[in-house]
């Protein structure tokens, strides 16, 4: 290795580099940048104050920031103590951050002080590298020393694991300093301007970051929103005159086809290096390097275990370049071998293949990682001594990678040999997944594979032998039992989709699984809890006809649920617009979604054709209306004192297993100090306790610290008494200091009829409950829809106190109509004396700091809708909607003043946004979605069933005399409503409404992205193996 000699570390490469070139710039973003001087000084000062907490060689600093200036102070700093880095990325799930920092056990965190709250709770000591800033700067400016050697550690990084948790890759410093000597003595232009694109806690962003630092270049960070939107990054390219670029396959494909619609040409780009998954030329690379003649190609190659160990340049003319380029030879120090592939047991001797023949690609030399972190067993099974070496230390790593060498001697990469399989993009680890199975206790066996179905479809199945041969019977009921564990431990991408259950799995001669001689999952009906009811009526047999040629199932039974026999969103479009052919009416698709079963489908279909007109029909009466908002008589205070406690012991809630609700309890369990009875459909408590804790984890609000405050009520709302004994009711009736009101049934489709019941009745029922006995407060879940008609038609202000106008209610949806005729109840009953209060939210969305959100509700499937189809309506609207901690904090604080009761609150974002602005949004996050006039975008939706979703037919049908569809008309005269009680109600707190911008909307997107609910920018396809695909 020339020129090493003298150098121990990589910040000595980049501390030669000051010396050279103190003054030119080397790194940029936005409008800030630093020179090398600055940039040496900066990370000096940091590395003196990580000394001074103790960084010395082999100690570990966890850095977690968003892209920034402070992000490569950060890291350079890290080094330059003598340290090495853990990054820690934070579109990671919660858990997977946590369980990393404690298996690290990094003794300092570095962060950002805005990132505090999305940080899991660790024993680090956590550094701020903005607030804490001013006593990092009381630190010298000169370099530090330290004791570093090449064998120490530079950085861990975690990837997919085979044993059930990610993995910690330990690189020390002597693979990193050779490969940044190699890499920069081969660049065709050592200094260039480079975009750094790659997240930190991926191995190309340490060969951005150092080979350019080390090599006099300019570091151009980018921001997020840029980075995931490929028209804004082909831009970028050429305003920041991008000279070289590192992208795994995916995003130079993205960049090369809209560059190609584009007509957009990088003229500065000299280089890109292209790694992370296998290089293919495609006609829109081929096309986009044609023309990008000062250009060159090179495809590298390098697990984590070893970083890059091989490159291949292209050469001659890009239409002559293979489809699958080889991956080239290796690089300065790195030896390649390729093994016997039969061989791979570690008692097995490593034989070579001959030149020409196929086998597991190995890697010696300098390149390999120290192992794996804290995991000396598969250290040792994956780090094997290399017999072809004369050196008494030397090693192999096998990659599982199967390759051979052409005639030029260059290798050519085959595929994979073990069970690392790719779905949509995303590389995942088979034996996680049965390291999880595994782990339940009903699990003997187990074996995931994954299979091409008829459609070239590639998923996940799970073949299961169960512990006791005796509950094989009860397989379906165990299959959604296995689903329900997994989904809890990995992401969305890594949870089968079909349950095979084997009395024993297949072995070949030698006693490994022969995964060949796996039985195709079967396309019979399953074992269901529902009893073989076969079709009766001509639109149940015609239905069962669908459903039998969507799923590729048979028999289907009349109750048999949709999803239970393997259906999904995409087969549910199919299976309403077939429906839809033979009956020749309107079919909603969210009716499939809420009857689930052929029996209640049919009588929803069986209602259309008989009325001639759509199923969601709805003939209530104005007088109908009123006379149900005509409260009863003996709702009143006659004979009760008024007299109310300012500190309640016990407040009654309904809708805490909803999304809103969990926010809700959450916010009085932290609030005050009161114990809380929770309505809830359950058989017993102990069930109906479940469920309300169940929901709470599910959106990261559970404290066992509660849980002997939360004191379940099993009931139903639709039921007189709500369900419960009159010894029952009675009893809470003398209990209870005040109640909440937040449950409701919400379907957008059905008539104001099938919802009475429990939407209005129940309320009628709560309002009992506060009138006897002894007066409760009433605070009332409402909507701004109850003034749907006017903020839909009208120019006038809608203020907090305006009344209710019943020749609007006519005008409604029947849930909009059930909850208007629930207001005027409650009002009624405050007319009587009842102290009342009522809450009317904009339209609820997720969390603003945790992203956690309702993935069902109509503002996410909305979001979901655009990106999909990639067109938005162009009408001019705005969107009013309002993040779930904002909502349930600032009404249950407003609540518990004395002043609030007596008003109403309208809670509305104070900064809506047109629907340009949303959909700009939405394309800086990375998605790409065009606007079109709305009938156009309605014949885009209803005539793409990829794109289809369970909000088409609330999206664009028509529900009003005006002719707009429940789109146009629920998203109008946002700015027409006023909010002075909220405004005051808030005073002097620091409850504040977030806006709805890129970093709101990008924080949702993730979310979607890690449950599976929403697919991720193709150019980030593959570089985030955490965030899951939908579908």
């Amino acid at each position: 290795m020339q020129n090493q000699t003298q150098i121990n570390s990589i910040h000595q490469l980049v501390e030669l580099q000051v010396l050279k070139t103190p003054d030119a710039v080397a790194v940029v973003f936005e409008n800030q940048q630093l020179t090398y001087r600055e940039l040496n000084e900066r990370a000096n000062q940091l590395a003196h104050y990580l000394q001074a907490l103790g960084v010395k060689p082999e100690v570990l600093v966890g850095i977690c920031v968003d892209r920034s200036l402070e992000m490569i102070v950060g890291l350079l700093g890290i080094l330059k103590a003598g340290g090495a880095y853990l990054p820690l990325d934070m579109s990671y799930p919660i858990d997977r951050l946590r369980y990393m920092l404690e298996d690290a056990q990094a003794p300092i965190l570095l962060t950002q002080s805005h990132l505090s709250d999305r940080l899991p709770k660790c024993n680090s000591h956590v550094v701020y590298l903005d607030s804490d800033w001013q006593a990092i700067a009381q630190y010298t400016r000169a370099n530090p020393q330290s004791k570093l050697t090449l064998d120490n550690l530079a950085y861990v990084l975690y990837t997919s694991g085979s044993t059930g948790r990610p993995k910690g890759v330990a690189m020390p410093q002597h693979p990193l300093v050779n490969l940044l000597t190699w890499q920069i003595q081969n660049f065709r232009y050592p200094v260039a301007r480079t975009l750094q694109f790659t997240p930190v806690s991926f191995d190309v962003s340490f060969q951005e970051i150092f080979s350019t630092l080390s090599s006099g270049g300019t570091l151009v960070l980018v921001s997020e929103s840029i980075r995931r939107n490929a028209e804004a990054l082909l831009h970028y390219l050429s305003a920041q005159a991008i000279e070289r670029l590192f992208l795994p396959y995916i995003a130079l494909q993205h960049l090369a086809e809209v560059a190609k619609t584009k007509l957009n040409l990088p003229i500065y780009l000299r280089e890109i290096i292209t790694a992370g998954e296998q290089l293919k030329i495609t006609n829109s690379i081929a096309h986009w390097f044609s023309h990008l003649k000062e250009c060159t190609l090179e495809n590298q190659y390098g697990p984590s275990e070893s970083h890059v160990v091989t490159a291949y340049r292209l050469s001659g003319s890009s239409k002559n370049w293979l489809h699958l380029p080889p991956i080239g030879q290796p690089i300065a120090n790195t030896h390649i071998y390729l093994l016997d592939p039969n061989l791979r047991r570690k008692e097995d001797p490593c034989q070579l293949v001959a030149t020409g023949e196929i086998g597991e690609l190995a890697i010696g030399g300098v390149a390999l990682a120290r192992g794996y972190l804290n995991q000396p067993e598969l250290t040792d099974n994956k780090f094997i001594p290399n017999p072809f070496s004369n050196e008494t230390e030397a090693r192999l790593y096998r990659t599982g990678d199967l390759a051979r060498y052409r005639p030029d001697g260059t290798l050519e990469y085959i595929e994979r040999i073990d069970a690392q399989v790719k779905i949509r993009g995303i590389r995942i680890e088979l034996g996680e997944i049965e390291v999880i199975l595994s782990q339940h206790p009903l699990v003997k066996d187990v074996v995931v594979v994954a299979r091409e179905d008829s459609s070239d479809n590639k998923r996940l199945v799970a073949y299961i032998v169960i512990e006791d041969a005796r509950l094989t019977r009860d397989k379906d009921e165990i299959a959604v039992h296995l689903r329900t564990f997994v989904q809890e431990q990995l992401p969305n991408c890594m949870v089968p989709s079909a349950f095979m259950f084997l009395d024993t799995l297949p072995l070949t001669p030698s006693g490994k699984v022969d995964r060949r001689a796996l039985p195709t999952p079967s396309q019979s009906r399953p074992a269901l809890k529902e009893d073989l009811v076969l079709p009766r009526t001509q639109i149940e047999k015609s239905l069962s006809e669908i459903w039998s040629q969507v799923l590729s199932i048979q028999p289907v039974g009349v109750y048999d649920n949709f999803f239970d026999l393997g259906g999904n969103s995409l087969l549910a479009i199919q299976v309403i617009f077939k429906a839809r052919e033979v009956f020749q009416i309107e079919i909603p698709i969210v009716a499939l979604f809420d009857t689930q079963a052929i029996a209640t489908l049919a009588e929803f279909i069986n209602a259309a054709i008989s009325s001639k007109t759509a199923a969601t029909s709805d003939d209530s009466t104005i007088a109908d209306l009123e006379a149900d908002a005509a409260l009863v008589p003996t709702i009143n205070l006659d004979h009760l004192s008024t007299a109310i406690k300012t500190e309640p012991d016990n407040i009654f809630i309904t809708g805490v297993t909803g999304f809103l609700g969990a926010f809700l309890l959450y916010e009085l369990l932290e609030q005050t100090q009161a114990n809380i009875y929770c309505l809830v459909q359950a058989t017993d408590p102990e069930i109906g306790k479940q469920k309300i804790q169940s929901n709470l984890e599910k959106y990261l609000l559970w404290d066992k610290k509660n849980n002997s405050r939360i004191i379940p009520i099993t009931g139903d709302l639709s039921e007189p008494l709500l369900g419960v004994s009159e010894e029952q009711f009675l009893a809470l009736a003398r209990k209870i200091d005040v109640i909440y009101h937040n449950a409701a049934y919400i379907n957008l489709i059905y008539p104001y009829t099938a919802l009475r019941a429990t939407n209005v009745f129940g309320t009628q029922e709560l309002l009992k409950l506060a009138t006897q006995i002894k007066v409760k407060p009433f605070h009332f879940i409402s909507t701004l829809d109850v003034f749907q008609t006017s903020r839909a038609f009208g120019t006038n202000l809608i203020t907090e106190q305006d009344e209710l106008n019943p020749s609007e209610a006519i005008r409604f949806d029947g849930y909009t109509k059930s909850k208007w005729v629930s207001e005027k109840m409650v009002t009624t009953a405050q007319l009587r004396g009842l102290p009342v209060s009522i809450y009317r939210p904009a339209m609820i969305t997720g969390h603003s700091k945790t992203d956690v959100a309702n993935v069902n509700d109509l503002m996410n499937r909305l979001i979901k809708g655009f990106v999909q189809l990639g067109y938005a309506p162009s009408f001019d609207m705005m969107f009013n909607i309002a993040p779930v901690d904002y909502f349930s904090k600032g009404a249950i604080y407003i609540s518990r003043q004395e002043e609030s009761l007596g008003k109403t609150f309208n809670f509305i974002n104070p900064q809506p946004v047109s629907m340009t602005q949303f959909v700009e949004t939405i394309n800086t996050c990375g998605y790409s979605v065009q606007q079109v006039c709305h009938k156009q975008w309605e014949d885009l939706l209803r005539n793409n069933i990829e794109s289809l979703d369970s909000i088409v037919s609330v999206l664009t049908s028509k529900t009003s005399e005006k002719g707009l569809s429940y789109l146009e008309k629920c998203s109008v005269g946002a700015n027409l409503t006023s909010y002075k009680n909220v405004i005051n109600g808030l005073k002097g707190t620091t409850i504040v409404c977030s806006p709805i911008n890129a970093q709101l909307l990008s924080t949702y997107l993730f979310y979607y992205i890690r449950s599976g609910f929403l697919k991720m920018p193709e150019i980030c396809n593959g570089k985030q193996p955490v965030m899951s695909l939908s579908m």
